[in-house]
């Protein structure tokens, strides 16, 4: 196997994991404006998935594993196992903070930040709904 530079990839990596923040905060807003919108769901949990692939990729786990919780969450309410409760959002859009900080750090710092406490509060908090 060949070894190759992820730091080559960085620059690609952050612009588009910012455009995917953006257009989640975009579409949160939309979901809050009408909670059963399917589209707008499939969309929210396609850009958590593209996150969350994107942070595997360049080895940034706990970031990874933060959008794969609701890549998940979202998941389930396109598979209509769940329904969106809009009372929720503050929770999405802290999320969506605490990736963007996460982002901010790893352009800087090439290092994420830890978001454990995040995904333990989060692993409980959506288990409950």
């Amino acid at each position: 196997m060949t070894d190759f530079n992820l730091a080559a990839y960085k620059s690609l990596y952050l612009k588009t994991a910012r455009e995917h923040i953006a257009n989640l905060r975009i579409n949160l807003e939309l979901l809050k404006a009408d909670p059963a919108d399917k589209k707008v769901i499939y969309e929210v949990f396609r850009l958590f998935h593209s996150l969350k692939s994107q942070n595997y990729f360049m080895g940034f786990e706990k970031t990874a594993h933060l959008c794969k919780i609701f890549e998940n969450f979202f998941r389930a309410i396109n598979e209509s196992k769940k329904t969106f409760n809009p009372q929720i959002s503050p929770v999405i859009l802290k999320t969506v903070a605490d990736l963007e900080h996460s982002l901010n750090e790893i352009d800087k710092n090439n290092n994420e930040i830890d978001l454990t406490p995040n995904i333990i509060n989060l692993e409980n908090g959506l288990s409950q709904l």
